[in-house]
């Protein structure tokens, strides 16, 4: 009886989690703190928009830059000070094709910020650091590792 119980919420669990991922969800309360994404915004607005499904994870800044990041081509995904250091290292390896990209980087804090380590479409590093609002940061790291698959890295 109660081997029944445990597979039917295990299945219910699951069937929950993939619902779930399978509709997509959107999230608007994010700033741009820095990456490989040539985009000039405001430091000091929410002016970026996540929006995750299994097929992609879209982001779009403010005047019409929108990227799409392909959750398979995704490498990590870091929360906290371990999100700035993985990003920073990205961004540096990059530098000499886009200076600009240091945007953001230098800044220390405690705010809630998430890294997502990916490759482009044509096979090149790229990485964003987005600081999300204390109110979703759990639920944009719970849909970005349900539709990667990848493990949240968090500094000790």
């Amino acid at each position: 009886m109660r081997r029944a119980l445990a597979i039917t919420v295990a299945a219910a669990v699951v069937f929950a989690q993939c619902a779930w991922a399978a509709g997509g969800n959107s999230w608007n309360k994010l700033r741009y703190r820095g990456g490989t994404v040539q985009v000039k915004v405001d430091p000091y607005d929410y002016n970026t928009t996540l929006t995750v499904s299994p097929d992609a994870i879209v982001l779009a800044f403010a005047r019409s830059v929108t990227v799409s990041i392909k959750p398979e081509l995704v490498t990590s995904l870091s929360y906290g000070q371990e999100a700035h250091r993985r990003v920073a290292d990205v961004v540096a390896l990059s530098i000499v094709f886009s200076p600009l990209a240091l945007f953001g980087l230098l800044h220390v804090s405690k705010d809630h910020l998430i890294g997502i380590v990916y490759h482009t479409d044509d096979g090149k590093p790229a990485a964003v650091l987005l600081e999300a609002d204390k109110t979703n940061y759990s639920a944009i790291l719970l849909a970005l590792k349900t539709v990667t698959g990848k493990p949240i890295d968090k500094a000790p």
